[in-house]
């Protein structure tokens, strides 16, 4: 948030095996990044000790091309050493930091024929093929926030210590103003480690709230990942390796970044849709930093909600952060208590005015409570029996 105005990024990565490459062109890419590295390396310990960077700059403008040297002005928006003190500090002296320039045929990468274009020197070119896939996905990132300007960056990374291929990711910027709270169309998204992701999609005017949808996202299987880990351990242990191997670290690899992208896209995408033009409102629904300190869902919180926000700005949704009552009945605030529990939910119910429902829904009453909207049903979506036909 830049005062009242938001940015918002959306990125795409491209990997090049450096073997596709001949050997003049690799040679020169080589000796590139040998050079910026060495440069901005140089630049970054003076900056970070207080010295004069006069000499780095003086190198970068003898040894670099002007299109590469942006991060190293301080009035660019691409310079990369702000709050230098506040980086923890590298164990090596050379940073492997990464080319990075604004993506147009006058800086040091461009897009044409649909290939990606990096400028060498010495008026040396590496062309590198753009899947037809990654530029419709350009193409639309665009067009759905036309007609603002969409500013792109390009970001070279080489590590050869760690990937012997060349990374390539294409950042595209956008900036607008902030939006503004409208309770038009409601979106309320609750997160929770064991029940996965619950999302609900409301429409309201004065006289009427009615819950179009209610969507429920599953966490990855963790356990059976876990289960699967150790049975192809013990398969490696007795000399079965090749395919064993493979699996193995694809199941350790594993994260839940990606499904949490996922998820945040589908429910932004889908409020979108159903709104259908009108202002959006959504609210995350989260713990309080003292359920959440010291727990696995304390990160995934912090991803989700990162990522969420990203896409609110991106589509210019308003979006609130913040916890609602689960445990309190919101019709006459008296405190709920379980009455039984099934496989994906927790059944609330008030002994003073009878209010029965989902606990992952029971925050949805609060929120129209609070913004003084008509009430929906209750329960939101019928409930499941009690397991055993007896409730606890």
């Amino acid at each position: 948030d830049k005062g009242g105005r938001v940015e918002a990024f959306r990125v795409i990565t491209l990997t090049y095996r450096l073997d596709k490459f001949n050997e003049a062109e690799l040679a020169q890419l080589k000796e590139l990044f040998k050079v910026y590295r060495a440069i901005t390396s140089m630049y970054y310990w003076l900056k970070r000790l207080d010295l004069d960077t006069q000499e780095a700059l003086k190198r970068a403008k003898e040894e670099l091309p002007y299109y590469w040297r942006n991060v190293l002005r301080e009035d660019s928006a691409l310079y990369l050493f702000n709050d230098v003190d506040a980086m923890p500090r590298p164990k090596k002296h050379v940073l492997k930091l990464p080319l990075i320039d604004t993506l147009h045929p006058h800086h040091g990468a461009y897009i044409s024929e649909q290939k990606l274009v990096v400028r060498l020197g010495n008026r040396a070119r590496l062309e590198l093929p753009i899947p037809e896939r990654a530029l419709k996905w350009l193409k639309e990132r665009e067009e759905e926030v036309a007609p603002l300007k969409v500013q792109k960056t390009v970001l070279l990374q080489w590590r050869p210590e760690k990937d012997p291929n060349l990374k390539v990711q294409i950042r595209l910027k956008v900036e607008r103003p902030k939006p503004e709270p409208d309770p038009q169309f409601l979106v309320l998204i609750d997160l929770n480690s064991r029940y996965g992701i619950i999302a609900a999609f409301i429409v309201s005017n004065d006289d009427r709230t009615k819950v179009l949808e209610v969507n429920r996202f599953s966490p990855p299987n963790q356990r059976r990942r876990k289960e699967e880990a150790k049975k192809r351990q013990r398969a490696i242990a007795r000399g079965r390796r090749g395919v064993n191997d493979i699996l193995l670290r694809r199941t350790l690899r594993f994260d839940c970044s990606g499904w949490l992208k996922e998820v945040a896209n589908k429910i932004v995408k889908k409020a979108i849709k159903y709104a259908d033009g009108r202002p959006i409102m959504v609210r995350l629904d989260t713990p309080s930093d003292k359920i959440l300190r010291h727990t696995p869902l304390q990160g995934t919180m912090t991803s989700f909600k990162e990522v969420l926000e990203n896409l609110c700005n991106w589509y210019g949704v308003y979006l609130q952060v913040c916890p609602l009552p689960s445990r309190k009945c919101p019709r006459c605030g008296s405190k709920l208590k379980e009455l039984y529990r099934t496989r994906h939910v927790r059944v609330m119910s008030c002994d003073q005015c009878g209010l029965k429902e989902n606990r992952d829904l029971v925050p949805l009453h609060w929120w129209l409570k609070r913004l003084g909207l008509p009430a929906a049903r209750v329960p939101i979506l019928p409930l499941p029996p009690p397991p055993n036909g007896d409730p606890r």
